[in-house]
């Protein structure tokens, strides 16, 4: 038998993956019920912050305790721009290499890492929406200004990944580079000016 703590609750389950498939279900409702957002798992004093299933499946017969991790919408918002943040900043110097290597020759690689850096690119509209579409959102953004001018970097960035898409398709090296240092990087740079100023604010309000 495994033991599940969810919050307040303590459940037994047999040690197969039916018992996963009941706690993803009842996770859900119970988070759902508390305005609470998940964050990981703690599996016999191991964090596991994803790919659930798959730790799961090769250790079910071991699983003695799983612990549910939650935070608050708040604690999970501040999470997420800081690691926008943290995302940004590593990209820029990256997305430079990058377009430097597409006004010479692409090979394998670049258009592995171009592909990385679309996927990061629609986590940030991804996370973004998230959080804007929060009913709890003048709780969770102090600075709001600030906040509806990173969404017209938001903006920006979609439409630029619509144009980029377009461009793709005909193979354009030159304007895929031209893009990726003339458009992108200045745009993560004003992205990521807003950002901190957000969710740095964030921090120091929450530690006052």
């Amino acid at each position: 038998m495994m033991k599940i703590y969810v919050l307040d609750k303590t459940l037994e389950y047999e040690n197969n993956m039916k018992a996963y498939d009941e706690l993803v279900s009842y996770v859900d409702e119970i988070v759902n019920k508390s305005n609470l957002a998940f964050s990981h798992l703690i599996i016999d004093g191991v964090e596991i912050y994803g790919d659930f299933y798959k730790y799961f499946l090769e250790n079910i017969k071991n699983i003695e305790e799983v612990i549910v991790v939650t935070i608050t919408i708040k604690e999970m918002s501040k999470e997420i721009l800081l690691s926008t943040v943290d995302y940004v900043e590593r990209a820029i110097p990256e997305i430079d290499r990058l377009s430097d290597e597409f006004y010479k020759t692409p090979h394998r690689d670049s258009w592995t890492k171009l592909t990385d850096l679309i996927d990061g690119i629609k986590w940030i509209m991804d996370t973004f929406m998230i959080i804007d579409t929060n009913k709890q959102l003048k709780d969770i953004v102090n600075n709001y200004e600030e906040w509806n001018l990173y969404a017209k970097d938001i903006f920006s960035l979609k439409e630029l990944l619509v144009d980029f898409e377009e461009i793709l398709e005909n193979n354009d090296y030159v304007s895929i580079a031209d893009i990726l240092s003339y458009e992108l990087i200045p745009l993560f740079r004003g992205m990521k000016e807003k950002l901190e100023k957000v969710a740095l604010e964030e921090v120091e309000i929450d530690n006052a």
